[in-house]
Order: C-alpha cells, then sequence, then structure tokens
C-alpha cells in the first residue's frame, strides 16, 4: 500500500485504535498485499463510544462484553456481576473504551496477515 493510502486510512481510523499503536498498524498497512488492501473496507470495526455509553447504562447486563465478540465474559457478568457487589461491572466501565480500540486493532491486523 502507497504512504498517502496509509495516511489517509490512519486518519479515518483515528477514534477506532489506539493512539500509542498506530506505528504498529503503519508498518502492517505498508506490508499489506494488495488482496488483503481490498478486504479493508470489510473490517467490522466496533465504536468505543458507543461501547462506554453501554457499559455506563448497560453493562450490569454485559452488554459491553457482548459488543465487544465476548460472549462468555458477558453471560458471567450478566450471571455473576451481582455476587460483587456490581464493582465488576462499575470497573468495567473504565476498562471499555480501551478494550474496544484494542480489538478493533487486533480485528485489522488479524486481516492483514
Amino acid at each position: 500500500m502507497d504512504s498517502n493510502k496509509v495516511t489517509a486510512y490512519l486518519s479515518n481510523l483515528d477514534k477506532y485504535v489506539p493512539s500509542d499503536k498506530k506505528v504498529v498498524l503503519k508498518n502492517a498497512l505498508t506490508k499489506a498485499s494488495p488482496e488483503s488492501e481490498d478486504n479493508l473496507a470489510q473490517v467490522k470495526l466496533v465504536d468505543p463510544i458507543v461501547v462506554l455509553i453501554c457499559s455506563i447504562f448497560l453493562g450490569a447486563f454485559g452488554v459491553d462484553r457482548f459488543l465487544l465478540g465476548d460472549v462468555g465474559m458477558g453471560v458471567c457478568k450478566l450471571l455473576f456481576g451481582w455476587l460483587t457487589l456490581y464493582i465488576w461491572p462499575f470497573v468495567d466501565i473504565f476498562m471499555a473504551y480501551k478494550k474496544a480500540k484494542e480489538k478493533n486493532l487486533q480485528s485489522i491486523l488479524m486481516l492483514l496477515n
């Protein structure tokens, strides 16, 4: 992928990937094959803001984990979050935004490899 396309793609991903991992993503994009370049539009990215809002309002039901694709943890949070006196859902509020960005980065890197 040429440098203009890499720069444009990275600027579109500002809110979806962690800013400290952009160097890794940039290196992976520059080494990407033309076939994987075409598949980049098909990557399903999760909006971190949506995950954060769901974690705040519906986190006790595990909705934030379901959005991230962690179905098992979502079910556990739904069934056993009350056992921790809702400390687990409360702590997950602070972790949800970062988890969404990391999940997006992993999805893109898996497609490129």
